[in-house]
């Protein structure tokens, strides 16, 4: 039997030694893909929060962040904060574990280790939150504390697998605080001298902790921060377009069109058509 912690003493007795604060805040999304598509290209972006996938079958080529990576079996890659990411499947069938979480306290892994191989505790540790996820015999409340403690667990064992990936970058840990706000009301136009009146930063400051986060300026994550958010406008609500382009901090409707079309390749009108066609055909 583990032996018990050593509790301080105080005039009023014994107190327990502190508890940290709990990592995860929310696990909204497990999914177990299949693609068969060869050849399949796709431009999208992640969720809010943490996304880790890790590939069970195939391989495919992604471009995240300004960095190139050729994923097969075995292989993980994180995702944080709606990154963009871009690339074309290589071989089918592509089979991946994808859980989304939401855990403000815990930083992603650094920009340049941001996908590994893994072995295969870990995918099925990966398939342990899937199978709970989908376990429809549990009430609600019992079935949430399932998932979160697999995920737990999985996060425990790639802190394991790679301590160095997880130390925190005090230059990209200004950006991502400097990110939480600029995500509190998306609909704000945000330039730099904006963000350098919100944070008291310098231009400088702010430049390099973006570029130490995620590898490129301040205003084109501003940007991929609107788009992402956008997208999932566009495909799951039944706003129109200008006030989509409102929600996001485009004044002018032709502008947003246009960014979004050079972002994701057609304009919002047919992204819409396009992803309820696909999800109507499943």
């Amino acid at each position: 039997m583990p032996a018990l912690p050593q509790l301080r003493q105080s005039p009023s007795g014994p107190v327990f030694p502190v508890v940290p604060p709990p990592i995860l805040r929310e696990v909204p999304f497990v999914r177990r893909f299949e693609r068969t598509n060869p050849n399949h290209q796709f431009s999208t972006s992640s969720l809010p929060g943490h996304l880790i996938q890790c590939m069970v079958a195939g391989r495919v080529s992604q471009r995240v962040s300004g960095q190139d990576y050729e994923l097969g079996p075995g292989d993980l890659i994180w995702y944080y904060q709606d990154e963009h990411h871009e690339g074309r499947v290589l071989q089918t069938p592509w089979i991946y574990y994808s859980v989304n979480f939401i855990a403000p306290g815990l930083s992603p892994p650094s920009l340049n280790r941001r996908a590994w191989p893994v072995g295969p505790d870990v995918v099925q540790l990966f398939d342990g939150v899937w199978r709970a996820w989908q376990d429809q015999t549990l009430g609600p409340l019992r079935r949430a504390m399932r998932v979160q403690a697999r995920v737990l667990l999985l996060l425990a064992e790639l802190a394991s697998e790679q301590a160095q990936a997880f130390h925190a970058d005090p230059a990209a840990q200004i950006w991502w605080e400097i990110e939480r706000r600029l995500r509190e009301d998306p609909s704000r136009p945000v330039d730099l001298p904006e963000m350098v009146r919100m944070t008291g930063k310098s231009p400088a400051t702010i430049s390099r902790a973006c570029r130490a986060a995620l590898g490129i300026s301040p205003m084109r994550r501003v940007k991929q921060i609107r788009m992402a958010y956008a997208q999932g406008l566009v495909e799951l609500s039944d706003l129109s377009m200008s006030q989509i382009a409102a929600r996001v901090g485009f004044g002018r409707i032709h502008e947003f069109s246009r960014d979004f079309a050079k972002h994701f390749g057609v304009p919002p009108t047919t992204h819409r058509d396009q992803f309820r066609r696909d999800e109507a055909h499943g």
